[in-house]
């Protein structure tokens, strides 16, 4: 009898426990916890930090950030979330049911453990459970957050890459971006007879001179190197590419093709590791602090973002700004929980080195890369506005996408922005998720130049 109630007991314990690691996802108490980490930093809503008071930002930022408040250069605005920035009830319990079931192969990809293969599908987090002790606790952290960006389906979403020097807006580069996520789709599961996570193409349609280009990215599922082409409206023909462009300049900006959205590498390709926790601040549009994107449904069944409640701004637009011609005149700052993860690329010929990701404990989306080059110098500090999106019944299905990232070549003291939700000059991105119009057959090298016009 008292073993019996022995084993009750420890069952009970685990079940708690494993309550509370689903439960860091979805937080129904947000406020109280948002309220705890401005009582822990001692900043609150409507402070604004410059050189004079930068110290009190000295360890709730990357170094290099520190550095510009420091200098003058960025003036920070402290906001706070209005509403529970976290994932939704739904997908917790998918999550739960997840618990068990996959596991890491050789190459460090998701492996099914019913088949022993890899997953063609996949709903709710891969890996519920993350134990600080795991050796492979980095790569299951970015193989949730991947997982997660299926969400959007067919995606289709429009930006803007802007180049900023010293002396303000030199060009702009706009784009039209097509994705089809294979895994956590909400409509269910897709034929998939290439095996693949994704496939996304991305079309130029200005300025003049690049307008036409398109770019084919076509990601298999067993963790190999992408497969991939770009269509040169000047050449008429399809010139393949290796997975090492990736870290290419996207068309001379200091952008490259891995950055969007923090990291859109391929999770394989990297040596993880975990280097600890904490509470940083992270900028958000004050539009997306006040709410989130709530999508509209379409009647041909897509799922549309309202137009866009705020405009980008940069230093260099604003003729009474003294500080840095890139800086984001948008944005307040939010005190969020971060996993720091480092990550190191195994190619060599990749061109980046050590890359230090501050990752949502809660979203799992990236919201800083730190980078450093080949000799391990540092170069470039990346800030992503990730933002949430609600749509579904009853508003209750979350999605993260990217609002806006910016790119700051520390070295050449250059940046490069892009926008994706929001205004900037006349552009407001049209952004839609289940889009009807994206399928399949879109993805391919044989149709790769029909999609120039």
């Amino acid at each position: 009898m008292t073993r019996k109630l022995f084993l009750l007991s420890f069952l009970c314990s685990l079940i708690a426990m494993f309550s509370t690691q689903l439960a860091m996802a979805y937080i129904s108490n947000w406020k109280a916890e948002q309220d705890k980490m401005f009582e822990q930093i001692k900043l609150n809503p409507g402070d604004v930090i410059d050189g004079k008071n930068w110290e009190k930002v000295a360890d709730l930022l990357p170094e290099s950030i520190v550095g510009y408040v420091k200098k003058g250069e960025f003036v920070l605005k402290i906001g706070e979330f209005k509403y529970n920035y976290s994932e939704d009830e739904a997908w917790d319990k998918a999550t739960e049911k997840n618990r068990g079931k996959y596991s890491l192969g050789e190459r460090k990809e998701i492996i099914d453990n019913a088949t022993g293969k890899f997953p063609k599908y996949i709903y709710g987090r891969a890996f519920p459970d993350l134990d600080r002790d795991d050796p492979d606790l980095g790569i299951k952290i970015m193989h949730n957050k991947t997982v997660k960006q299926g969400r959007a389906g067919n995606m289709y979403q429009e930006c803007a890459t802007i180049f900023i020097g010293e002396g303000g807006l030199e060009r702009s580069i706009y784009s039209k971006v097509d994705f089809e996520w294979y895994w956590a789709r909400p409509d269910g599961e897709l034929p998939n007879p290439n095996n693949y996570k994704f496939t996304d193409i991305t079309r130029l349609a200005e300025p003049y001179d690049l307008a036409g280009t398109v770019i084919l990215t076509l990601r298999p599922l067993d963790g190999t190197p992408d497969r991939s082409g770009t269509y040169v409206p000047a050449l008429r023909r399809v010139r393949r590419t290796s997975g090492t462009t990736r870290s290419d300049p996207f068309f001379g900006s200091d952008i490259v093709m891995d950055d969007s959205g923090g990291w859109h590498g391929q999770n394989e390709t990297m040596n993880w590791k975990v280097l600890g926790e904490k509470v940083v601040l992270v900028p958000k549009a004050y539009w997306q602090a006040e709410s989130p994107d709530k999508l509209v449904k379409q009647p041909n069944g897509g799922w549309k973002g309202r137009p866009a409640p705020g405009t980008h701004q940069y230093g260099c637009q604003d003729p009474n700004w003294k500080g840095a011609p890139w800086a984001q005149l948008h944005q307040v700052w939010i005190p969020r929980k971060v996993y720091l993860i480092e990550g190191n690329p195994l190619d060599p010929y990749y061109n980046y080195g050590r890359q230090l990701f501050y990752v949502d404990k809660e979203s799992f989306m990236p919201v800083y890369k730190i980078t450093s080059n080949r000799a391990g110098d540092h170069w470039k500090t990346l800030m992503i506005d990730q933002f949430a999106q609600w749509w579904g019944d009853d508003n209750k299905m979350t999605i993260d996408q990217q609002g806006c990232f910016l790119v700051i070549d520390d070295k050449n003291h250059h940046a490069t922005a892009s926008p994706v939700r929001g205004v900037w000059k006349d552009w407001d991105f049209p952004f839609v998720i289940m889009d009807p119009n994206i399928t399949p057959a879109n993805f391919s090298f044989e149709r790769i130049a029909t999609r120039s016009k």
